[in-house]
């Protein structure tokens, strides 16, 4: 779990405090609340040791109980469609209205061959059970809540938007977290597909587990050393070890649920090409991953670099630790940015 406080001015961004805090085995799976007291008390925690702000806080969430579909809608205007979206969207979703919290991101205006005024939306479906757990532990910890964001969103505005951009790029940013990997496709800055998929960290740990018998604590620092085959190996060459070829078959997995995702983007009728993939979490530190995605996928790859682009303040961080920090910044600067208008 991680908090950031940022604040705008000077021409950039600026991260003024950064702080991680391990939350309890078991109490969060696959992003969902599962020991509300004890995500609570991780919470306050957080908040008192790297001493953040407890108004007008911004939560992320990202988890398999919430929907993003690209939905087409008649034109309205902002009151109109916060009225009319339920109706709009029931049928596009796998998920009741009345059980969701719903929200959404305008795209382009067009006009059909009929010459009916149209817009592309973006829309988001949240459990409703999954805002008001979030909702308790904030209250839990004494935090007064702005919002409740999507966490894929808080990535795009870090790694996306921030960065001087030259005309409207199309990039995938993927962040590989312990239990889940999200997968966000912006176009110009502006997020167009979310993939949310339940992969992570903890699937590397298990395989070594499992295929060498070993504790997860051992587990945990070897995946970390041991790292995947490198993709440049020859065919028919296999010099790697038992762990090397169980992590290896993890990050494959992975990558063909990525393929799957970049497939169905484009299958929707974007007629545009990813020029890159951007790469985020704490997983992604995975020795030769980030490699073997981009040969798999045939995409240059790109580290999630935001220290580029914000500056920092009193982040209780060295240097040498911030720049190790990198992979993970980008979810909680990316919230923090949601109130400083991005």
């Amino acid at each position: 779990m991680r908090g950031a406080v940022v604040d705008s001015g000077r021409g950039k961004y600026l991260v003024r405090r950064f702080g991680e805090m391990p939350l309890p085995p078991g109490a969060v799976q696959a992003g969902e609340i599962f020991d509300e007291d004890a995500v609570a008390e991780a919470v306050s925690a957080l908040f008192k040791r790297f001493k953040l702000p407890k108004k007008r806080v911004v939560i992320g969430t990202a988890n398999q109980r919430v929907v993003v579909r690209q939905v087409d809608v008649p034109q309205m205007d902002e009151s109109e469609m916060k009225e009319a979206l339920p109706f709009q969207v029931q049928d596009s979703l796998p998920i009741a209205v009345e059980e969701a919290v719903l929200d959404y991101v305008p795209l382009e205006e067009f006009v059909t061959p009929e010459g009916e005024p149209m817009q592309s939306i973006l829309v988001v479906a949240i459990g409703r059970e999954v805002v008001d757990s979030l909702v308790r532990v904030a209250d839990a910890a004494g935090v007064s809540l702005a919002a409740v964001d999507l966490q894929p969103f808080g990535l795009v505005r870090a790694v996306v938007s921030v960065a001087p951009m030259v005309g409207s790029p199309t990039n995938a940013v993927v962040d590989i977290g312990q239990s889940m990997t999200q997968v966000v496709i912006a176009q110009g800055g502006v997020a167009r597909f979310v993939r949310l998929l339940p992969r992570g960290g903890d699937d590397f740990t298990q395989a070594l587990v499992e295929t060498l018998e070993v504790d997860e604590e051992t587990a945990e620092e070897m995946k970390k050393t041991i790292g995947v085959a490198p993709a440049e190996l020859p065919d028919g060459i296999d010099d790697t070890s038992a762990a090397q070829r169980a992590l290896t078959r993890v990050a494959d997995a992975l990558i063909e649920e990525l393929r799957g995702s970049m497939s169905f983007f484009r299958s929707q009728g974007e007629d545009v090409e990813i020029e890159k993939l951007i790469v985020a979490g704490n997983a992604a530190r995975l020795p030769h991953l980030a490699n073997r995605m981009g040969r798999v996928l045939g995409l240059p790859i790109a580290p999630a670099k935001i220290l580029d682009y914000v500056e920092t303040g009193r982040v209780q961080l060295s240097e040498e630790e911030l720049q190790a920090a990198q992979p993970i910044l980008p979810a909680a600067v990316g919230l923090g940015l949601w109130g400083v208008g991005l």
